[in-house]
């Protein structure tokens, strides 16, 4: 899938990433940062965890996140002049973004979907910043964000989706997935 071109940037315990976009020219966004032991950077956001039923703070290695939301800026910018409504633009590209995750992995689980809808949330925030006079989302903004697509994932995407669940063992709490089917069913 298409997406623009970043450019990481590393001050402190701060990433920065510069997307350049077409219509929105360079977007930064700035996150909490760390180098791990494996090498790898990793990154801090906001994000809904549906197992503890609260927003945390979320770790995502960073060349993921950053080509990731830089493939949601892509889909919102290819789909600017779209004509129908808000709601109708904003599930085209979630429903493109979420094809071609399901096309690619074979299915959606839990933390990936709450970890998409948050990049949605970084980015609306970050173009709104670009605009004169934009809007950034509120809590309760991102809450309403949680829920509508949540049943948009529940109503287009229900057969892929699988729920993180876990089980108590000597060695702690060990994760296993349910299908979302399967855990509806058995409500």
């Amino acid at each position: 899938m298409a997406a623009y071109s970043y450019k990481i940037n590393h001050t402190g315990d701060k990433s920065t990433i510069v997307f350049h976009t077409n219509s929105h020219g360079e977007v930064t966004l700035v996150f909490k940062y760390k180098e791990m032991p494996d090498g790898n950077n990793y990154l801090w956001y906001d994000c809904f965890n549906l197992a503890i039923g609260k927003e945390i703070q979320a770790v995502s290695e960073e060349e993921e996140l950053a080509h990731d939301i830089s493939t949601i800026m892509y889909l919102f910018e290819s789909f600017e002049n779209y004509p129908g409504s808000n709601q109708d633009f904003f599930f085209n590209v979630f429903d493109i973004y979420m094809s071609n995750h399901i096309h690619q992995f074979g299915r959606i689980v839990d933390t990936d979907l709450c970890s998409t809808i948050a990049y949605l949330g970084i980015v609306l925030n970050a173009l709104a910043q670009n605009e004169p006079n934009g809007k950034t989302i509120t809590q309760e903004g991102r809450m309403n964000l949680l829920d509508m697509l949540m049943a948009r994932t529940e109503q287009k995407f229900g057969d892929y989706l699988y729920l993180t669940k876990y089980h108590r063992t000597l060695r702690g709490l060990q994760p296993y997935l349910v299908s979302f089917n399967e855990f509806k069913n058995n409500l």
